[in-house]
């Protein structure tokens, strides 16, 4: 069989993914660089992908939703960290945090033991959604408007329950996060709501995750050049 059909019987990513994989040289057979989807493969043959043997074992890809005042970390023994939350099975991965969201902040953290899927996403330079409340109805926030740290900006007040949701999105999340928390009358923690095309599910509670769909691990590395949009696995 070629190696695209081989990557994907021994569950090594979506088809996009494999063929990200053989592009960026990390696949090799017998020791030789292969980087075409069409190579053959045969079952005596030894096929590794950044150095290490094909197993069948699944690259895991998490998406967190991150309590306030957790850290990044993925060391299950590091209190109050994302590691600390992984169930039994997960805690055996050598899993990586895309270190990008404080402890000051709450919401949507990606993880994977894929560190080149965490380059990938993190070089498409995504836009992050940002969420917040305050304790009084407000209608506007020209110092929001008039800071260039955001793309978009939201105000939503709440007459009934006399709150005001204040959404933003922008691509300076340190910069962002430092202007959120200083807003007069805060009600709560600033949470990250999407990360470019990915979503919080409403259903993900803090201090809970899941794993990636096929769909959004995708979405997330961004268009693959000269990529005919996923062929049909070659046999």
């Amino acid at each position: 069989m070629n190696i695209e059909r081989y990557l994907n019987d021994h569950r090594q990513g979506t088809p996009r993914q494999i063929l990200r994989l053989l592009r960026q040289g990390r696949v090799t057979v017998n020791g030789d660089l292969v980087d075409s989807p069409l190579a053959t493969v045969a079952k005596a043959d030894q096929v590794r992908v950044d150095d290490t043997a094909v197993t069948g074992r699944q690259p895991q890809y998490l998406m967190f939703n991150k309590p306030i005042g957790f850290q990044l970390s993925m060391d299950p023994t590091t209190a109050h960290s994302l590691g600390s939350l992984l169930n039994a099975l997960d805690r055996v991965r050598p899993l990586k945090a895309l270190a990008d969201l404080p402890k000051e902040a709450t919401g949507l953290v990606l993880a994977s033991d894929d560190e080149h899927f965490l380059a990938d996403v993190e070089a498409q330079e995504w836009v992050s959604t940002l969420r917040c409340q305050l304790s009084s109805v407000v209608t506007e926030l020209p110092e929001l408007l008039a800071d260039l740290t955001f793309e978009w900006v939201q105000v939503t007040p709440d007459e009934v329950h006399q709150v005001t949701t204040v959404t933003v999105r922008t691509r300076d999340l340190t910069a962002a996060l430092a202007t959120l928390l200083d807003l007069k009358q805060l009600n709560g923690p600033v949470s990250r709501i999407a990360y470019g095309p990915l979503r919080l599910p409403a259903d993900l509670s803090v201090a809970s995750y899941r794993g990636l769909f096929p769909v959004e691990i995708d979405d997330l590395n961004g268009p693959l050049e000269n990529d005919p949009a996923a062929s049909p696995l070659q046999e």
